[in-house]
């Protein structure tokens, strides 16, 4: 015996069940009221069970029959929402979800070149590190930092290893070194990134009060701040490369390497789909130039 009974039975069932009429199914269904019926005592003798009791012209759903019902309204509306996923997928466009500060930091001020290469794909940008919305295809593309990425069904890539350290404006007048109490310094936190100065510090064996000091939203307006001259901020190498070679912020300390690498994560069973390969090569482009 087949796992599954027929799936036209279940259909006509689905219908009988929500309309709790057989006539009433077959008109919904455009067929004849013989038809469900016939298809109906096929799926029961299948189960072995009886779906509905009959008498006087009138159905109704069994406590079997009502389990069934239940179980098909929840998957006939699934397989719907897949299909309607799959019709309304432009097949020339491209999801990608990151952080905030990633993308306004080192994505946006290269993507042209990523356009200008592949002009009929047309990219749309979400900011949230959210990997379930890559598993149910709202995003197409997620780049997130973060230790080795276990998930079977997630395809990742890996496009750098993370490097952090300590940023300042050149004309802040702030100076330090490995042997600074930074208690004494003002430190800039990114409330989505809180424990960074710590992990740095972990890292480097320095010492310090590393959670006062002012606080901002995101990642991109502490770096912004440094900037300004108002404190000192732990950034990824990867987000002030362009800012530190045009002499606006500068890293007394350098850099350090960190138990984290910046990843693009994809569905498995998307990862040779062709935007999403061509986004990947050029990504991965991208992050090997110096600078």
């Amino acid at each position: 015996m087949s796992g599954l009974p027929s799936l036209r039975a279940l259909r006509y069932f689905h219908q009988a069940a929500l309309h709790q009429s057989f006539s009433l199914a077959a008109q919904s269904l455009n067929v004849t009221h013989s038809a469900v019926s016939h298809q109906i005592r096929l799926l029961e003798e299948w189960l072995g069970k009886s779906l509905f009791l009959r008498a006087n012209g009138r159905v109704q759903l069994t406590a079997d029959g009502e389990r069934l019902k239940v179980c098909c309204i929840q998957t006939f509306r699934e397989i719907e929402a897949t299909c309607e996923k799959i019709r309304a997928r432009n097949t020339n466009s491209l999801s990608v979800s990151c952080a905030p500060s990633f993308l306004a930091q080192w994505l946006i001020p290269r993507i042209s070149r990523f356009t200008e290469k592949h002009k009929t794909i047309a990219l749309t940008f979400q900011t949230h590190s959210d990997i379930e919305r890559v598993r149910n295809e709202q995003s197409d593309v997620l780049i997130l930092s973060h230790e080795q990425p276990m998930q079977d069904d997630i395809a990742a890539t890996l496009i750098t290893v993370d490097y952090i350290g300590p940023v300042c404006a050149p004309a802040s007048g702030h100076r330090f070194t490995y042997e600074t109490d930074f208690s004494t310094l003002p430190l800039l936190h990114a409330d989505t990134k809180l424990h960074a100065w710590a992990e740095w510090a972990k890292k480097t064996g320095v010492r310090g009060d590393f959670w006062a000091g002012k606080h901002f939203d995101n990642l991109t307006l502490a770096i912004q701040a440094a900037r300004n001259g108002l404190g000192i901020i732990m950034t990824p190498q990867i987000l002030v490369k362009k800012e530190i070679r045009e002499g606006t912020l500068i890293a007394p300390l350098g850099f350090a390497e960190v138990d984290r690498a910046t990843w693009m994560m994809v569905k498995a069973s998307r990862q040779e789909e062709p935007e999403i390969a061509l986004f990947r090569r050029w990504l991965l482009e991208e992050a090997g130039m110096v600078g």
